[in-house]
């Protein structure tokens, strides 16, 4: 497309704002208006491809689906030369992510802009909608308030007795989105749904009070963190409530299933919001019942129990990513234990490479079963670890298949057992 080129006779462009994977984003001016609005058009090396051009429409089903403040608005649809187009609200000024680039944001800030974002989310949620890739890059700080951009990898979940596809066009077990925002289900390829985004909000919100996202490292390292490690310690640099730090890591939860709604993410948040002009304010938009339950916030209700069907696996030290990966293929759901994350209920065993004795005998006396490891031909060690009560002791280094093998066996032991 050619700067000062006519849009479907009514959209002149004038500058080119950037590019992506499905189409290049113009600023135009639609005429005769005069208004400046965000012309995208399909790439032309796609116009033919019917899968593309089936996307394409579904992004602009997508984002005119959503009536909300926080979320950009859609004029128009069509085609030009063959090519779609979509013609939405020209949303400008500084991104989440330059401000971010400053460093942290401060807990006021963080919790205004944290309780904006939540709301849109659970306007989107309460139609269906999943956004997938909420980042820092696609928060626009407004003046009045942020927006959130880019819909493009959104999807809607129809409802299946209106006989309609999901709108999920990427293969099962392709990973789409950015690492360090990524929940474990997205990570793993899986389909995604609303806990999905109130992860991702977990890490903007754990970025704008720190400065950094919860992980970070090599893209393999970041999703095997995001998929096994918990969530790093809130290092802000002002002192955050503990309410906020509590709800952060209900956010981060590794299970979607324990993670709260996005309306809720927002009531907690308001309620902690130390600005009352603010408070008052978004308790006139939520209506009297939304205030009362803001002002009568308790502390966050206790997880519920895992599935029959997970079987989490405390791992005690550092193992190589690797490893971990191969566990989630193998059926079980590695989960970090340590200071900062004690044994949950829903533990089933542990797996604690290179353990002494003592160290052994001491997790064993939770009553959770123990593997660890030891070279071969060590045989003292490994009398001197099955006399500490390990439940089983693999030959290291280990791979995924029998680890998994031996965490089967010492589970099946135990069922067993009277």
């Amino acid at each position: 497309m050619v700067i000062g080129a006519l849009v479907a006779g009514r959209y002149r462009v004038e500058a080119e704002l950037g590019r992506g994977g499905m189409g290049i984003v113009y600023r135009a001016a639609q005429l005769p208006l005069g208004r400046a609005v965000a012309l995208k058009v399909l790439r032309a090396e796609l116009v033919g491809d019917e899968r593309a051009r089936l996307r394409f429409e579904r992004e602009a089903r997508v984002a005119s689906a959503l009536a909300h403040p926080s979320a950009v608005t859609v004029f128009d649809f069509g085609e030009h030369a063959g090519a779609a187009f979509l013609v939405m609200e020209l949303v400008e000024g500084p991104t989440l992510a330059a401000q971010l680039a400053a460093g942290p944001l401060g807990v006021a800030r963080a919790l205004a802009l944290g309780a904006e974002l939540a709301d849109v989310l659970a306007a989107a949620h309460a139609i269906g909608l999943v956004h997938r890739d909420l980042t820092p890059s696609n928060v626009v700080i407004g003046e009045d308030r942020a927006r959130v951009l880019d819909f493009g990898l959104a999807f809607l979940r129809a409802p299946a007795e209106r006989g309609e596809a999901s709108g999920r066009l990427t293969r099962e077990g392709v990973v789409v989105g950015t690492p360090e925002y990524l929940s474990p289900e997205q990570a793993r390829g899986e389909d995604v749904g609303p806990p999905t985004d109130v992860y991702a909000l977990g890490c903007l919100l754990h970025e704008m009070l720190t400065g950094r996202p919860p992980f970070a490292g090599s893209e393999l390292e970041v999703l095997t963190k995001q998929m096994f490690a918990p969530p790093p310690p809130l290092d802000a640099r002002e002192p955050a409530p503990a309410a906020l730090d509590e709800l952060r890591r209900a956010m981060l939860d590794k299970l979607a299933a324990r993670r709260p709604a996005a309306d809720e993410v927002r009531d907690r948040l308001t309620a902690l919001d130390p600005d009352p002009d603010r408070a008052r304010a978004r308790a006139r938009e939520h209506g009297y019942l939304g205030a009362r339950a803001r002002r009568m916030v308790e502390a966050a209700p206790a997880a519920p129990p895992a599935r029959p069907d997970e079987i989490e696996v405390g791992i005690v030290g550092a193992v190589r990513p690797e490893l971990l990966l191969g566990l989630g293929a193998n059926g079980f759901t590695p989960f970090a234990v340590g200071p900062d994350a004690p044994i949950g209920p829903a533990t089933r065993a542990l797996y604690a490479p290179s353990a002494s004795p003592e160290e052994v005998r001491a997790l064993a006396a939770g009553g959770v079963p123990v593997v660890t490891d030891a070279e071969r031909g060590d045989g003292a060690r490994l009398t001197a670890l099955l006399r500490a009560g390990a439940a089983d002791v693999v030959l290291s280094p280990v791979g995924a298949a029998e680890l998994a093998k031996k965490l089967t066996r010492v589970l099946r032991r135990g069922a067993k057992a009277p």
